[in-house]
């Protein structure tokens, strides 16, 4: 029976002889009737055989069952086996699409970068760059001075030649303000004999000026004498808006070749009404203010005689120009 079984287990699964005789001593040490008498019919060859031959297909059973748990634990191993041999395999193989993902990523990466760098290697666009307009500074109110130019006087008042005097007397390091409250004081001290002989020295010395100025005037261009009274204008306005003192004793230069301005209505209406006595009365102040309440509630008939001598006097004042201009302009 042996025999038998063996060339069929062996020829299905190549099982050798002493397994074969394993698997059925283990067949019949399981089996709970076969046991005790297996015992006893094992110890000779002659008990052995008459045995196996009353028992062949219980035995067959158990060998057959116990070959099939035997085969099935062998699978399970196998399989086992194969799944720590394929977790093992497929490790290596997760790193391996990994490293390719890296690869991958690194490959994209550096096409980014080589893309980067040829856009970054494309020429530029020349920039225009657009010219700053030059700021140009407009003259300050010192070249007006350099215009203005350096008339002489053309008279002297008699507290002026005072002053020169009596400052002669005051201590060199005095204040200059102080120095004309002094003097001052003196001046209303004097006498009105002697304040009277000043008054003679001042219109002799005025008299000496005058024919001073009148001779530099004539050497001097009426264009040029225009321009110095435009520039005496603009200190005058300078001075007034920064509020600097004396800005009222910067007069304009008197040359009767100048082209007098064209006079307004207002102007003509003051010249008319200002030696009135009604205005004459009046001091300077209120001569003004007189002057323009009744300019005010005077109608726009009346007005109209005004406005015709300022319209005939613009006319006058366009023709002088041109002949001014073209006798002294070249």
């Amino acid at each position: 029976m042996l025999a038998v079984g063996r060339s069929r287990l062996a020829a299905s699964s190549g099982l050798s002889l002493p397994k074969l005789s394993a698997i059925v001593a283990r067949a019949i040490a399981r089996s709970g009737p076969l046991s005790s008498g297996a015992a006893n019919a094992i110890t000779s060859q002659a008990t052995f055989a008459p045995f196996v031959k009353a028992n062949l297909p219980l035995l067959t059973t158990l060998v057959l069952r116990e070959y099939a748990t035997a085969a099935k634990k062998t699978a399970t191993k196998k399989t086992a086996t194969k799944k720590t041999s394929a977790k093992k395999s497929t490790k290596p193989a997760a790193r391996r699409r990994t490293v390719a993902k890296k690869s991958g990523t690194r490959r994209t990466a550096t096409k980014k970068k080589t893309a980067a760098k040829k856009k970054k290697a494309a020429p530029k666009k020349k920039k225009v760059v657009k010219k700053k307009k030059v700021a140009v500074k407009k003259p300050g109110i010192r070249v007006q001075y350099d215009k203005a130019m350096d008339a002489p006087p053309r008279r002297v008042s008699p507290y002026n030649l005072f002053f020169v005097e009596a400052s002669k007397g005051i201590a060199a390091g005095v204040k200059a303000s102080d120095r004309a409250k002094e003097t001052a004081v003196q001046w209303h001290a004097l006498s009105e004999t002697d304040k009277q002989a000043w008054k003679d020295r001042a219109a002799e010395e005025s008299i000496k000026r005058k024919a001073a100025y009148a001779q530099w005037l004539a050497k001097q261009n009426p264009v040029d004498i225009a321009a110095a009274n435009n520039a005496r204008n603009r200190i005058r306005a300078h001075r007034l808006q920064k509020g600097i003192k004396g800005s009222t004793s910067i007069a304009r230069i008197r040359d009767d070749r100048l082209v007098k301005r064209s006079l307004t209505p207002w102007i003509f209406f003051v010249k008319e009404k200002i030696q009135t006595p009604e205005i004459v009365a009046l001091d300077r102040r209120e001569k003004l203010k007189r002057m323009s309440e009744l300019w005010k509630a005077t109608t726009d008939a009346n007005k109209k005689k005004y406005a015709d001598l300022a319209a005939k006097d613009a006319i006058r004042y366009k023709n002088e120009k041109a002949e001014f201009e073209k006798k002294y302009q070249n």
